[in-house]
């Protein structure tokens, strides 16, 4: 904070954290701060993320309606407290539009100084690296902490096992932090800060033992709770300068291993049980249907088929359900919960206990009385109930195995071997000065001019790979790790890299010497040598792994809300069992006592069993079993209800542009052809080559052998135009002499008899520095400087290319010097054309915009391109530009979303929502939407913007990485299923909805039934046989509704974005209304041709309409 000269102005300066642009995020940012009372100037700098706002005192206490003191030591207190006022209000403005901003006192405004000096004189650095890193480092649970642990912890099944794990863990002395990943079977932990206090006693090896020490109590913990608990990993923090944030040596791949071994032992686990439910169930269900008719006297002891079924039930009912048995003892002994394990339980023991009692009176030859009819035992309802949970549970395990396979995809991205490349010592030079891209000062790197083909190497396992080797990485192949380039054998000592794998960017980026190159990438083009800079989990790709893996850890399934109605309901129902037992023991004194107590308990099971929670416990899973089968058959991939509860309340979705708006391909756009009429280079040209084509002809020679996206989209124009004979070679063209500089273009030479007068010419295609020859220099500041002509000249073909971005094309310019001059200070370089290469929008992208605007959804653009080629794109598909994030780093995606989420969404445990009533309004207008984000893209630099997102969309056509921290997977990679998934949910929720509301209906208009209570009117009881009929025919009625979500037809949409729903009514009735109207066209056709076969005339015609 700082203060004017003037007395009545107050200037408060802020940090605000998460402005990725100046157009957009800055705009916002000064908008906000504008709206203050009072202020007289307000800016905001995204390059520095500072923001100030002057405010005229006098004029906001008249507007806010304040006073001032009387005397000077009260004037002086007011004052005060009025400078605070403002300086909330300019909190609460920034906060308000998705921001976090601090406010920054005259210390922090110098060190803020300092830094932008520093970052003015600091070397670039890569965008990759800018983004992980900090990401990364800003992402950790607690900053002070003295170590982390990481547990696999196996039989969790709910939310309410998450929770008891969570509970568990943090119930240790010495944790600060615990989360639990259903999906992942993972569960982390963050220990308090005790470092300095054991290092002074004990030494780093005392903390490491502590932490130790302290990761076997939480393991021993969660073990007690009934769950198998593994510690994967249990780190020291903080021990030294030098030490890398790693999992304890486990590799990704070990753990991904261990994650895929811990999912399939648990679907084999419940694979086993099904199986053993199916093996007696099936012939208990068969004996049952079988036998069903037949009588028989109770009085003479149990008939011989109800023996065989207590013996197939028994094994069904405490063999298989023992999981539900021990699950649930344990939630209610450590937890005191009753969850749906506890349910599962109750409701088949009372049915199996309702059949043993029944058995036993009949072994016993006990008379039940008049009015009670002929009891039966019924042994397959319990043991059917077991087994179609079961089978639910076997389907979610499969679906959660899911997971771990898609990971282990993941960890395939990084070679397991690495060439090692021996280098002598007198291959090193030491770096002199501060400033070299490829080390500090004083480090010994390869010389420059190192042939690296002559190097021995080795093949080594990744693991043995250290900080500080070099390795060899042949074209075409994946560099192991993350490191520097240190020197290759192409030309110009540069290289190209495809980073697509984590950018998702489709064109080769240029590496010179010191450049950093990423681990999971492609080397194109020639032999590098690189240095090791990191290896293990302190790798780009490990860190986006374990991004995406905390990320996917905070999602809470859909089933919580299940567990949370049947925590409260199963009390209930034991509550009113016993109260059913009690009063009918207490009323009918006249009654006899045997007969009292039989009435009391077979009321008391009807409770039991006609409550039993299947139809709470299928409410949801059946619903999302069918929903998410129906978006398969629709090409859409949904993993599992959590998915579909966050997708049907999206606000907000947010587009990656390349490869998701636009198709990710680089064509030939517009082009420009400079060349004049009278221009020498028209003569000698090859037949059939028009003179407008001459530049696009030049530039396909040029670029015949390039590998660059841009070159080989010059070269499919030109066979485009000219067939596969690109260069005329049939009329004695012959292209030679062909250099690719990376960065910045391709050069060769064209020769032709005639030619331009020479015979020949010499062509370069590539940016605007490289085709006119400007030359650089590097002065003693370590900066670049350009040489004639300078670089504030306009050179031909400038306008042209400002044109070509208006219309979000890169623009490539052909330049041509005449003759075979040998040397380059001799040649004359002149612009001939300028082509222009887009990434044309995809044909789906314009209405799926339009459609999604339509269904009230706020669309964004974010991506890393230029902003002039963002604004043109988003205006071609209909994006407000208020809505376009351009020039953002990968981590800045992810900085977005979280942005639009406290934009759109209620922050209940905000403390300072009272603070104006501005920003209670701002509030108000936002509870009036869901506030969900779902963000779509296709690469690995949308991944963490994907799991950090309520619902991330994939394109099935995108990276792995992407599918798998995604929600939903476009699997035909077509736009409008966006629309599809959003509008799927929607159907499949409210179905969901719909089955809990039926369910607890059910049960609260059964229970009275059950309980005798309409007895004294009807002289009628529900008998507990009747009642497991009711329960199978809510569960069965849930299971009908969740089917009914089958007859689901996606809309169609139209051009302008238009929904045209049909569902299977619409559709009988369409094909009922043309059976009629083809019916009737044949009456009226029959009746015409008999007409004119009596009046003699030609049928042909009516013949012809029939048919049609």
């Amino acid at each position: 904070m700082s203060y004017s000269d003037q007395q009545n102005v107050h200037v408060v300066n802020m940090r605000v954290i998460g402005m990725m642009c100046q157009k957009n995020c800055g705009t916002t940012v000064h908008n906000a701060l504008l709206s203050i009372p009072g202020v007289t100037e307000a800016r905001a700098t995204h390059a520095t993320s500072f923001a100030t706002v002057t405010v005229d005192m006098d004029k906001y206490i008249e507007e806010e309606g304040l006073t001032t003191g009387k005397d000077g030591e009260e004037q002086e207190l007011q004052e005060t407290k009025i400078k605070q006022k403002i300086e909330e209000d300019a909190l609460d403005a920034v906060e308000c539009v998705g921001f976090d901003a601090t406010v920054l006192g005259p210390n922090d405004i110098l060190e803020d100084i300092e830094k932008a000096k520093t970052m003015e004189t600091a070397p670039p650095t890569s965008i990759i690296e800018d983004d992980f890193d900090e990401k990364i480092e800003s992402s950790s649970i607690v900053t002070n902490s003295s170590g982390k642990a990481t547990f696999q912890v196996g039989g969790m099944s709910c939310a309410v096992c998450t929770g008891r794990v969570e509970r568990a863990l943090l119930s240790v002395d010495g944790v600060v932090e615990a989360s639990v990943s259903l999906p992942t079977s993972r569960a982390r932990v963050v220990f308090e800060d005790f470092s300095q206090h054991i290092l002074k006693e004990g030494g780093p090896e005392a903390v490491k033992k502590k932490v130790s020490m302290l990761a076997e109590l939480c393991a021993s913990e969660v073990q007690q709770g009934g769950y198998n608990c593994e510690i994967i990993s249990a780190i020291a923090l903080g021990l030294s300068d030098t030490e890398e944030d790693d999992d304890g040596g486990v590799t990704l791949a070990d753990n991904a291993a261990r994650m895929e071994s811990a999912r399939k032992e648990e679907m084999k686990f419940w694979r086993d049980l099904l199986a053993t439910a199916c093996i007696f169930t099936i012939p208990l269900v068969a004996i049952h249907f079988s036998t069903a008719k037949i009588e028989h006297d109770h009085n003479h002891g149990p008939a011989w088929f109800e023996w065989v079924s207590l013996i197939l039930a028994t094994p069904v009912q405490f063999g298989v359900g023992k999981k539900f048995y021990v699950s649930a003892y344990h939630s209610f002994v450590n937890g005191k919960v009753l969850g749906m394990d506890f349910l599962v339980a109750m409701g088949t023991t009372a049915a199996y206990a309702y059949s043993v009692t029944i058995f036993l009176l009949e072994e016993v030859r006990f008379e039940a009385g008049p009015g009670t009819g002929h009891l039966k035992p019924t042994f397959e309802t319990g043991a059917m109930l077991l087994m179609f949970v079961t089978f639910g549970k076997f389907l979610e395990a499969y679906a959660k195995g899911k997971t771990a396979s898609a990971l282990q995809k993941l960890m395939e991205l990084q070679p397991v071997i690495a060439t090692r490349a021996i280098v002598p010592p007198d291959y090193l030079v030491q770096i002199e000065e501060d400033g070299d891209a490829r080390g500090k000062k004083g480090d010994y790197v390869v010389s420059a001019n190192t042939h690296i083909n002559s190097l021995q190497t080795e093949d080594v396992d990744i693991k043995d790979v250290k900080i500080g080797d070099y390795l060899l990485v042949l074209p075409g192949a994946r560099i192991p790790t993350d490191g520097v380039l240190a020197a290759n054998e192409g030309q110009g000592k540069g290289s190209y890299v495809d980073e697509a794998a984590l950018s998702g960017e489709p064109f080769p980026v240029a590496k010179a010497l010191g450049d950093t190159l990423y681990g999971s990438t492609i080397n194109q083009l020639s032999v590098i040598l690189m240095r090791v800079t990191a290896t293990g989990s302190g790798t780009v790709l490990a860190r986006i792994v374990r991004l995406i893996d905390e990320a996917q850890g905070n999602r809470a399934p859909i089933q919580a809300q299940a567990d949370r109605i049947a925590s409260v309901f199963a009390p209930i129902v034991l509550m009113l069992s016993a109260i059913t037992f009690i009063l009918w023991v207490a009323l009918d004194p006249e009654e006899e006592f045997k007969q009292k107590i039989y009435t009391a308990i077979m009321s008391a099971i009807s409770v039991i069993v006609v409550a039993c929670p299947c139809a709470l416990g299928l409410a949801t899973p059946t619903a999302v079993m069918v929903g998410t089968g129906v978006g398969a058959t629709n090409g859409l991939l949904i993993k599992g209800g959590a998915v579909l509860e966050a997708a049907h309340g999206v606000d907000v979705v947010v587009f990656d542009k390349t490869g998701t708006i636009t198709t990710g391909r680089a064509v030939l756009g517009s082009r420009y052809e400079l060349l004049q009429e009278d221009d020498d280079l028209a003569v000698g040209l090859p037949s059939g080559l028009r003179r407008s084509d001459v530049a696009l002809w030049l530039a396909s020679c040029a670029e015949l052998q390039s590998e660059h996206p841009l070159g080989r989209a010059i070269v499919n124009a030109g066979r485009g135009i000219w067939g596969g004979d690109v260069s005329f070679a049939k009329d004695g063209v012959v292209v030679s002499d062909c250099v690719v500089v990376p960065g910045s273009g391709v050069e060769c030479c064209v020769a032709k008899e005639g030619l331009g007068g020479y015979g020949s010419v010499r062509v370069r295609v590539g940016n605007r520095q490289f085709v006119n020859d400007l030359r650089e220099e590097t002065n003693n500041n370590n900066t670049k400087t350009e040489l004639s002509p300078s670089s504030s000249e306009a050179c031909i073909g400038d306008k042209e290319v400002l044109k070509l971005r208006e219309r979000g094309q890169v623009g490539v310019y052909v330049s041509i010097c005449l003759g075979n001059k040998s040397s380059a200070d001799e040649r004359d370089w002149r612009v001939i054309g300028v082509l222009g290469i887009v990434d044309p929008v995809g044909l789906e992208a314009i209405s799926t915009i339009a459609a999604l605007h339509k269904m009230g959804v706020d669309v964004w653009m974010c991506t890393g391109d230029h902003e002039t080629t963002a604004f043109a794109v988003a205006d071609e598909v209909g994006i407000n530009r208020r809505n376009v994030c351009a020039g953002v780093k990968p981590e800045g995606k992810a900085d977005l979303v979280t942005r639009l989420q406290k934009q759109y969404r209620e922050n209940e445990n905000d403390p300072s929502t009272t603070r104006s009533v501005r920003r209670k309004r701002l509030r108000l207008r936002r509870e009036q939407k869901g506030g969900g984000v779902a963000v779509v893209g296709d690469g690995i630099n949308d991944a963490v913007a994907l799991a950090r997102s309520d619902v991330g969309i994939a394109i099935g056509a995108g990276t792995e990485v992407a599918a798998e921290a995604a929600d939903i997977v476009l699997v035909k990679s077509s736009l409008h299923d966006v629309v599809v998934a959003l509008h799927l949910s929607r159907v499949v929720f409210n179905r969901i909805r719909l089955n809990f509301v039926w369910a607890m209906g059910y049960n609260l208009f059964a229970l009275p039934f059950a309980a005798g209570a309409f007895y004294p009117w009807f002289d009628w009881r529900l008998p507990p046989a009747f009642a497991g009929l009711m329960m199978a025919f809510s569960s069965v009625s849930v299971v009908s509704s969740s089917l009914l979500l089958r007859t689901y037809s996606k809309p169609e949409i139209e051009e302008d974005g238009t929904l045209i729903q049909t569902n299977c009514f619409t559709t009988i009735t369409k094909c009922l209304s043309g059976i009629f109207l083809k019916c009737c066209r044949r009456s009226v056709a029959s009746s015409d041709h008999r007409f004119n076969a009596v009046h003699g005339r030609d049928n042909s015609d009516f013949e012809h309409m029939e048919l049609t």
